[in-house]
């Protein structure tokens, strides 16, 4: 424990993370790394002395500081500590219980984000990620918004395909008003019959996710208590689209099975 608590002492330092990353991009010598980081070469030689002591960088026989393998993987975990460090206040009472561990190493893939904390702007960006989408779209969800069938029949009509992990049992909590026509009904029917429209289903839910080809619309977890607020993260970055492409897949083959079209009806 005692050397765990030294290096979080040793990377608690703005200017020693700073030289790590410098030092990931390429190797440098101290006064390259003085000069990057406008430093005084003494106090450059002092924090890179720490981070040697700590096994975190090495200077080779040519003067120039490299990452070791310990250090590269350290910093790897960086930007997930600092993910959950910038969202506390919502991380204070949702939970990543069902997230898979190795999603869980993978945090820091969610760094560049928005966050939403209403629910109707979320559905807002929802019902925007659906007129948006050329290719497909994905969802996991608790709730069926009833506005977005029709978003979603004109989506398949223009060759959108989707894959919908839907509830085993439907509370409806979202109050957002619309209309299920009979000619959407059909058109989401077909689609289904055709394969366009896959759904398959769970019976616990441990994220709330739309997401197209494009963009994630919503990335959303859990209360403390199980249930959902629909607050949550907004992204057009590659790499927060892989990460939640592969949440999505990793429930996807969780899910079970559901041949018929689920269909919300207003209340």
């Amino acid at each position: 424990m005692e050397n765990l608590c030294n290096l979080f002492f040793e990377i608690s330092n703005e200017d020693r993370i700073k030289m790590l990353h410098e030092i990931e991009r390429e190797p440098l010598t101290l006064t390259n790394i003085s000069r990057k980081l406008n430093l005084p070469s003494s106090e450059t030689h002092r924090q890179l002395t720490r981070l040697n002591e700590v096994n975190l960088i090495h200077k080779d026989i040519d003067g120039f500081f490299n990452l070791t393998p310990y250090g590269r993987q350290v910093l790897f975990w960086i930007p997930g500590f600092k993910f959950m460090v910038d969202n506390n206040e919502f991380f204070k009472n949702h939970v990543l219980s069902g997230i898979p561990n190795n999603l869980l190493s993978r945090l820091g893939d969610l760094s560049i984000n928005e966050f939403s904390d209403d629910a109707l702007v979320t559905v807002s960006h929802i019902e925007s990620m659906i007129i948006n989408a050329e290719s497909y779209i994905q969802n996991i969800h608790d709730q069926f918004l009833l506005n977005a069938y029709p978003l979603a029949s004109e989506a398949v009509q223009r060759g959108v395909s989707i894959r919908s992990i839907d509830p085993v049992v439907y509370n409806p909590s979202l109050q957002i008003k619309g209309e299920i026509g009979e000619d959407i009904e059909k058109v989401l029917s077909d689609a289904q019959a055709d394969g366009r429209v896959i759904n398959r289903q769970l019976e616990k839910f441990d994220v709330f996710l739309w997401m197209s080809e494009k963009e994630v619309a919503i990335l959303s977890f859990p209360k403390i208590d199980g249930k959902f607020d629909y607050h949550g993260f907004i992204s057009k970055d590659k790499k927060f689209h892989d990460w939640c492409s592969d949440l999505f897949n990793y429930y996807w083959e969780k899910a079970q099975p559901k041949n018929e079209l689920s269909l919300a009806r207003p209340y």
